[in-house]
């Protein structure tokens, strides 16, 4: 997310999981190398199904691939607020060639601009989902320095703002991610998005490193402001809990993992 007015700065450390396969009891020299045990990774994932069917990509949701691919679903909450979180609905897959992804989002009151402005900063004050993606650790840096990361945002309209940021919280809007395709459609119970991006795109990146690419999934509610003039109510969901202080989706806490199947 980008802050609104630049002063709202919102977004589990993804450390793989090492267990040692050793050699067999009887062997003199005991051997052992780390590998990924996933079934007991503490950081959340979600996996990336392989389908071969394309969606049109019109932000209806009404492809029947969608019928056939998991869901984060429940997962979504307030992390900053002890109440329940409206719906929202992730999903995600890759045809081996294109990222496809989709949010469900149930919402009342859809705040949304009517002009969109060149630097896509309208988003800064409307309803939208999220989309982190990171190469590596986006708050600890070394002596070397610390990769980009990047933020899509799709408001109701599927309008995007999308940006790379370099620590610490340096946003860059005129970065553009290549080949990213959004639509999205407002209905009578909220809002609806589709997404697309070219594998290539996120390898390009150095991304998706052993099929696995760390993400941030994430949404900003906002409601309208009961004075008119003021900014709206703004509240923020995350599919992982960051466990800060206060609002904050830039920290390798807020971070899961998405495994791309093949």
């Amino acid at each position: 997310m980008k802050p609104l007015s630049k002063k709202w700065l919102i977004p589990v450390t993804a450390a793989f999981v090492l267990v040692l396969a050793g050699s067999d009891s009887n062997a003199s020299v005991a051997e052992a190398k780390a590998v990924i045990a996933y079934n007991e990774a503490t950081t959340p994932h979600y996996d990336v199904v392989k389908r071969s069917e394309k969606i049109t990509l019109d932000g209806k949701l009404d492809d029947k691939v969608w019928e056939t691919v998991p869901a984060i679903s429940g997962g979504f909450h307030f992390p900053w607020d002890e109440k329940e979180a409206p719906l929202t609905e992730f999903k995600a897959y890759n045809d081996g060639t294109d990222f496809y992804f989709a949010f469900r989002v149930t919402d009342e009151d859809v705040v949304v601009e009517k002009e969109w402005k060149d630097d896509e900063s309208t988003v800064d004050a409307e309803d939208r989902v999220e989309l982190f993606f990171a190469g590596g650790s986006v708050d600890k840096p070394t002596p070397d320095g610390m990769p980009l990361y990047y933020g899509i945002e799709v408001d109701p309209d599927g309008r995007v703002h999308d940006y790379s940021i370099e620590y610490y919280r340096k946003f860059d809007s005129k970065w553009n991610l290549e080949g990213l395709e959004t639509k999205g459609v407002k209905n009578g119970n909220g809002y609806t998005v589709e997404g697309k991006v070219p594998l290539k795109s996120l390898q390009d990146l150095d991304l998706i490193i052993n099929d696995v690419m760390r993400a941030g999934v994430y949404r900003a509610e906002f409601s309208t402001p009961a004075k008119e003039g003021d900014d709206p109510v703004m509240e923020w969901i995350s599919w992982v809990d960051p466990k800060t202080e206060t609002p904050d989706y830039h920290v390798n806490s807020s971070f899961g993992e998405f495994r791309f199947l093949k």
